[in-house]
């Protein structure tokens, strides 16, 4: 792979430092902007080439430590710099923390020197490429053409749950995150509470084909992982929706062993074939235990070795006599770990609203993320949302959020489920800046009718309004002299928040 460094410092004749795009966000220009915004600055002598593809096509970079950076060539005309497209305070977040500041804070020319002048690209291929701003420049061994240390990935694995209110944006947050990640490198699937062991590891079924034979038919687990294994320089992910909608500990069954990871440090070579148990050592971000698994052992060997010493993946055949991931050399008689290169990315509500709760083992094994119920309006999307109109009453789905959330938390105040009761932000999505008046009416007041007000409904919706049917109809059609939110106790209570946003 070839290595291209780029300069973080300079200095003028005068021995001003020039930080070229680190500070982007710390200009005193009097524009407000997030302080953490920065790029990379290429020379023309860069810029000229094809180093780097054309200006606007992004690209997926690993990091030496483990994380993934999506950036793109900007700036006029032809691309004089790498940003990430979709906040460039992401890269300035990115490069705050290798130098040890916090964020926000303003990076000085001794911060650079005091740790590195430097920041080197590896191009893998026009899509692929590998950063590297370890403090030594030693990530990477250009004599041997491969990363360091034998079985060590450039990956570090992420085993994350999303949390958060039914409508927060959580199966967005991964949607977006994982936007640029080609298809073939995401697997999704659901949980449910019919949702099996057999169906999520895979299970052998019966193949009609002239006659009949039975054949393992792989679930999304083994579909991911065999791709992990025979392509240990891409990073892949598994995407659980609904996590706790199903029996998690039923579903991954013994395979729940695999979720715990060796740390930066740790090895283990058990689990191989037992006339050589040394032939393997497994190291950081490999699955810690592992589980014998013939048929998904069989199903990862079935693939066909190419010249240049990597594998293509094939679902018919026999098996391959071995697999070489890096150093590691995988058998029939070597068992089923995680490889450094998959991450598990899941979402679920806030509280047990759900069929199955997660239990402490489980969930202690990933990292929790809690995804926040509020609108950011600096983002075009999210401000139209706040912005639409319910129908014709001339109130924004925003303000009608923070009034009826505020009732929500105020009127079961003390219940153990208060918290996931709330309208997240995309509990309903506007049409071209309106919300239907049937549609608020059938979604957002049957949710309030059946579920959150249930045993309250006396306290907050009007008087006389005593089935859901009176409730939608009086919505829908409200009769001569009413308005639309007449269908709420204290509706005077909501024109004053509107006015004036505060209870």
């Amino acid at each position: 792979m070839k290595k291209l460094s780029l300069n973080l410092v300079d200095y003028d004749k005068n021995g001003n430092p020039n930080l070229h795009g680190l500070n982007w966000g710390n200009r005193k220009d009097g524009t407000e902007r997030d302080k953490n915004e920065a790029y990379l600055q290429l020379t023309p002598e860069i810029y000229s080439t094809d180093y780097f593809p054309p200006k606007g096509k992004y690209f997926i970079t690993e990091t030496d430590d483990g994380e993934t950076l999506i950036l793109v060539r900007a700036q006029k005309p032809i691309g004089t710099a790498l940003q990430t497209p979709e906040n460039n305070a992401i890269l300035g977040r990115y490069l705050r923390k290798r130098l040890g500041l916090e964020e926000d804070e303003e990076i000085t020319a001794e911060n650079v020197e005091a740790y590195r002048t430097t920041i080197s690209f590896y191009k893998k291929d026009d899509l692929h490429y590998f950063l590297d701003y370890s403090k030594n420049d030693d990530f990477f061994d250009e004599t041997k053409n491969d990363i360091h240390i034998s079985s060590q990935s450039p990956f570090t694995p992420s085993q994350i749950i999303y949390y958060g209110v039914p409508g927060c944006g959580k199966s967005n947050k991964i949607r977006e995150q994982l936007k640029n990640v080609p298809e073939k490198n995401k697997v999704r699937v659901v949980f449910h509470p019919e949702y099996t062991n057999a169906e999520f590891i895979g299970q052998i079924l019966p193949k009609v084909n002239g006659h009949v034979t039975y054949e393992f038919t792989p679930g999304p687990f083994t579909q991911i992982i065999k791709r992990a294994y025979l392509s240990p320089n891409e990073h892949f992910y598994l995407v659980i929706e609904e996590i706790n909608r199903g029996n998690a500990a039923a579903i991954f069954g013994d395979t729940f062993q695999l979720l715990d990871r060796l740390k930066a440090g740790e090895t283990d070579s058990l689990g191989n074939d037992p006339a050589n148990a040394a032939v393997n050592t497994f190291t950081e971000g490999w699955s810690q235990y592992f589980v014998q698994n013939d048929d998904v052992n069989a199903y990862i060997r079935k693939a066909t070795k190419l010249d240049d010493g990597s594998y293509q993946e094939r679902n018919d055949g026999e098996p391959i006599e071995e697999i070489k991931i890096k150093e590691i050399h995988f058998n029939a008689n070597t068992a089923i770990r995680l490889p450094p290169n998959l991450s598990i990315l899941a979402t679920m509500n806030t509280s047990d609203q759900n069929v199955f709760t997660l239990d402490n083992a489980f969930q202690r094994r990933f990292d929790m993320e809690l995804v926040r119920n509020e609108f950011d309006l600096t983002k075009p999307a999210v401000n139209a949302q706040y912005n639409a109109e319910i129908d014709d009453t001339g109130i924004k789905w925003g303000q009608f959020w923070g009034w009826i959330n505020a009732k929500i938390t105020a009127t079961l105040k003390g219940l153990s489920s208060t918290e996931d009761k709330r309208l997240g932000v995309w509990f309903v999505s506007n049409v071209g800046g309106i919300i239907d008046d049937k549609v608020f009416a059938e979604k957002v007041l049957k949710f309030l009718w059946d579920d959150v007000f249930k045993f309250k409904r006396p306290q907050v919706f009007a008087e006389g309004i005593d089935t859901l049917e009176k409730l939608i109809n009086s919505f829908e059609k409200p009769s001569e002299g009413k308005e639309r939110f007449d269908v709420f106790k204290d509706k005077s209570n909501l024109v004053a928040f509107v006015a004036s946003p505060t209870l």
